[in-house]
């Protein structure tokens, strides 16, 4: 669910800068869109899908709640 002034986010992957510009032009020119904001990434700090939780930390945390 998205509020103000955004009401799609689209996260697309491109091999190069010539693709995205590409598929940019192509989706601005579709029906009904009106504006686009593009944001690119320029490097990976973390490609892991989780933040990684030391299990000494977790039970040192249950001790001490307990």
């Amino acid at each position: 669910m998205l509020s103000g002034e955004v009401d799609f986010i689209l996260k697309c992957v491109a091999p190069d800068l010539k693709t995205f510009q590409a598929f940019v032009t192509e989706l601005t020119s579709a029906p009904h869109v009106r504006n686009v904001k593009t944001s690119m990434t320029l490097r990976v700090s973390k490609d892991a899908p989780i933040v990684p939780i030391d299990k000494t930390q977790i039970a040192d945390a249950e001790v001490a709640h307990d």
